[in-house]
């Protein structure tokens, strides 16, 4: 069974014509189950840059509606340029057509998007042949971005897998809390299972944290590159959408299920260091996004790896 997670941004509405309503908080989630596929379409609630930024951070394509030319949308295409995101669909709209879309997104990742009209079932057709790699060969790696608590269950986490398989009973590190848990169970699609591989969205019952502990973008795994600190140094680069010099001082990090506020400090050309009140989840290499929520025009400051 191929499992995809696939981000839909610019129409709330279109998430619910796509698949079952499921868990919904800032990130609205639906999934829809077919013979040979599971798909899980997440879409950020009243598109709040920080909900937007966790999930083009974790999904494998991406459905964007081209429903007006406005900040958000441009925000939109930026992230997922700034993130090489090159699998999804553009949505022909009122408001813009296949040789606008074209002329938007001609200097950005998106541009191999297909540009197709909001037809659910065409849509649907198109995003069966993303095949995105897996990588089961590593040590597991899950990002958490919901948990609760259920009457004789216990604490619940939802969240992906990103790498590796994890197993029931599997012993993993809880970071950044700096524990161990134990999966005592594992849900696919409301069905119980003894392993879960790469690319699959899963609900795991754990034993050994609290529900505080299990906060959104907290990462389950065994791995040793995966390390929490609260100062990272990152090579960077800025985009060239946002118009002030990166500062000194106060923004916002995305870095997967992640957002914290950070302090910049030392900004060089291609350098900058950020620090956080929390330890920030991370491993080699990995693309965090830098936002200034308080700019008049594009929030999006740019990317880094650390």
């Amino acid at each position: 069974m191929r499992h995809l997670t696939i981000g839909v941004f610019q129409d709330e509405a279109l998430g619910g014509q796509l698949g079952k309503k499921g868990t919904l908080s800032d990130i609205a989630m639906y999934d829809r189950k077919a013979d040979d596929c599971i798909i899980t379409f997440m879409s950020p609630v009243e598109d709040k840059l920080a909900a937007k930024s966790q999930v083009i951070s974790v999904i494998d394509a991406a459905i964007v509606v081209f429903s007006q030319v406005t900040r958000e949308l441009g925000e939109t295409i930026l992230m997922l340029d700034l993130m090489g995101l090159k699998d999804g669909i553009a949505v022909i709209s009122p408001y813009a057509t296949s040789e606008q879309i074209t002329s938007i997104t001609q200097n950005t990742s998106i541009k191999s998007f297909h540009i197709e009209e909001n037809n659910p079932p065409k849509l649907l057709q198109l995003l069966r042949d993303v095949n995105p790699p897996r990588d089961t060969a590593s040590p597991p790696v899950i990002v958490i971005d919901h948990s609760f608590n259920v009457k004789g269950v216990g604490e619940v986490v939802l969240g992906l897998v990103r790498k590796g398989v994890v197993k029931k009973y599997d012993k993993l590190n809880l970071l950044p809390a700096g524990k161990e848990v134990i999966v005592r169970s594992i849900q696919v699609h409301d069905e119980d299972l003894e392993t879960a591989d790469a690319g699959t969205r899963v609900g795991l019952a754990l034993k050994g944290a609290t529900l505080e502990e299990l906060e959104r973008g907290s990462v389950l795994t065994t791995s040793s590159q995966i390390t929490a600190r609260e100062k990272l140094n990152l090579s960077f680069s800025k985009s060239p959408f946002y118009v002030d010099q990166v500062r000194e001082g106060l923004f916002h990090a995305t870095l997967g299920m992640q957002t914290n506020p950070v302090t910049v400090s030392n900004p060089r050309d291609d350098t900058i260091v950020i620090e956080s009140s929390k330890p920030i989840v991370h491993e080699p290499q990995e693309t965090a996004l830098l936002l200034d929520l308080n700019a008049k025009k594009t929030r999006v400051v740019g990317k880094g790896t650390a």
